[in-house]
């Protein structure tokens, strides 16, 4: 016998033995006919229907009280071994006897019934306390889990108990822990994945306590069939997961408490997982809060305590250089080559701060109607004079409008045309192309450079990431290209690299059509 939540043995042959009980009573008590009387032997088989009661509650009581009356009418009462009975006092004694069998019998199975009920809750709230107390202990979702399928089948006695988590209202559900003797059945993964979209009980024949009703599994998934229940881990703003318990048919989990008990370990487990699930969140934001806060620091260290001295020593080597054309010399070139790395030590300090603004959506996107010729002159202004004949343009017909904040677009092309023109060997054009294609707008610069393997490619838009050609870019931080990307991420847009033919990468922009402002603007 297996020993259930209540601490009763389970006993499912309550009427066999009352009628064995009384049948052996009657027997034991045969002997003993002769010398007493009918109303002292009618009191002996009380005994045994109270114990009857108390074992197996009010319905094998009463069918062993029937039993004891025609016992007594057939064995005890003359004449014997007829049922008969000759005179009104013996029907009064035998119609007494079944109406005191009856109501001690019922007395004695309600009083059984409200002690396992007392039992029952008292062991369901040690178990609940233990289950709180673990969960709330607990470090991480695996060991939750762990410790509640093994509760489960240890006190529920369950065949199989499984305990699924998705946290964040993630689509699919992965299983924690199990436990039990019984394999998975195949409709079990589909159907902890319909509790989990729906939020419903499956294979509880009543309504949970919080009145959500339950369905049966081929109700939620025709065709599907499973063993057990499935019960959400829900909470107020999220479902965490499913708890899945296959109890014996013998103890079918449409008992009264079993329900309410197993909802109230989901409710605990969802509770749990929640709360770690928010602690995890709340860490990651402590630590992004501090790695803002050290960026704001080097942000600030570095526009101050870098680029003010760079302005004070470019201005003096300005100065110097100014001197020198009167008597030019070693002194004047070197002068100009200090010049020269101030200002791109200046330009890299300046790709640094922006792309941080970027990434931090401090720099964020004032967009307009422009057309594309407008912003790729633009581009081309700023370019030095020798590289401007190297850029060729080849734009649509009509040549399209877009949404976007003019400076920071001409910022992310003017970033792609001259990294182009840089891998690109001496003398060889960078082409520069606009077309229209599926809503989107794509400008694309295509070098003729020696392009970018597939293992840089992944790479290509990393800060501070140069090729294995960057050899050919002297002087170069590998700022430009991450700068290109984010200004295009904050216009809503895509920028990525594929071959060029015949040989050389082509850097494509996609930006969504004008359609953007039309929408900002209503």
């Amino acid at each position: 016998m297996r020993m259930r939540l209540d601490g009763f043995p389970y006993a499912a042959g309550g009427y066999p033995t009352a009628t064995a009980a009384v049948l052996a009573a009657a027997l034991l008590l045969l002997p003993l006919r002769p010398i007493l009387q009918p109303p002292t032997l009618m009191l002996l088989f009380v005994p045994v229907i109270i114990g009857l009661a108390r074992v197996f509650g009010v319905g094998p009581s009463a069918a062993a009280s029937v039993l004891a009356f025609f016992a007594m009418d057939f064995l005890f009462m003359p004449p014997y071994y007829r049922l008969t009975v000759r005179s009104a006092a013996e029907w009064i004694g035998l119609v007494v006897f079944v109406v005191v069998a009856l109501v001690a019998g019922q007395q004695t199975g309600q009083l059984r019934r409200r002690q396992r009920a007392a039992t029952r809750r008292q062991m369901e709230l040690e178990f609940l306390n233990r289950l709180s107390f673990r969960i709330a202990t607990a470090s991480s979702p695996a060991e939750v889990a762990a410790f509640v399928v093994r509760q489960v089948t240890a006190v529920l006695g369950a065949e199989r108990a499984a305990l699924y988590a998705a946290p964040a209202g993630a689509p699919a559900a992965r299983c924690l822990a199990t436990a039990g003797r019984q394999k998975p059945s195949p409709g079990e993964a589909a159907l902890v994945r319909w509790v989990l979209r729906n939020g419903r009980p499956v294979g509880v024949p009543s309504s949970t306590e919080d009145g959500t009703a339950s369905v049966s599994a081929t109700e939620a998934l025709p065709g599907v069939t499973s063993e057990g229940a499935y019960f959400p881990l829900q909470t107020a703003d999220s479902r965490e997961g499913v708890l899945h318990a296959v109890l014996p048919a013998s103890d079918k989990i449409s008992d009264a408490a079993d329900p309410a008990l197993l909802v109230a370990v989901a409710n605990l487990v969802a509770a749990s997982f929640e709360r770690q699930r928010l602690e995890e969140e709340a860490s990651h934001a402590a630590a992004l809060r501090e790695a803002d806060k050290l960026k704001s620091t080097l942000v600030s260290s570095v526009s101050h305590e870098l680029k003010t001295p760079l302005a004070a020593a470019t201005a003096r080597v300005t100065g110097l250089i100014d001197e020198a054309v009167v008597a030019p010399g070693r002194l004047g070139e070197e002068l100009t080559e200090v010049a020269e790395d101030l200002q791109r030590l200046n330009a890299s300090i300046g790709d640094l701060l922006d792309l941080s603004r970027l990434e931090s959506d401090a720099w964020r996107p004032h967009r307009e109607l422009y057309d594309v010729g407008d912003i790729l002159g633009t581009v081309v202004s700023r370019l030095p004079a020798a590289q401007r004949g190297r850029v060729h343009f080849s734009l649509s017909e009509g040549a399209p409008t877009i949404c976007a904040d003019f400076s920071q677009l001409a910022r992310a092309l003017f970033n792609l045309v001259e990294n182009a023109l840089a891998y690109s060997p001496p003398g060889e054009t960078v082409v520069v192309t606009s077309s229209v294609r599926a809503g989107e707008v794509l400008i694309a610069v295509e070098d003729r450079g020696p392009g970018v393997g597939g293992t840089e490619r992944s790479r290509i838009f990393e800060k501070f990431f140069r090729g294995a050609a960057s050899g050919q870019a002297p002087g170069g931080t590998g700022l430009g290209l991450p700068i290109a990307r984010e200004i295009v991420r904050s216009h809503g847009g895509r920028l990525y690299v594929e071959d060029a033919e015949p040989h050389g990468a082509r850097f494509v922009v996609a930006l969504p059509s004008d359609r953007g402002c039309a929408e900002e603007g209503g």
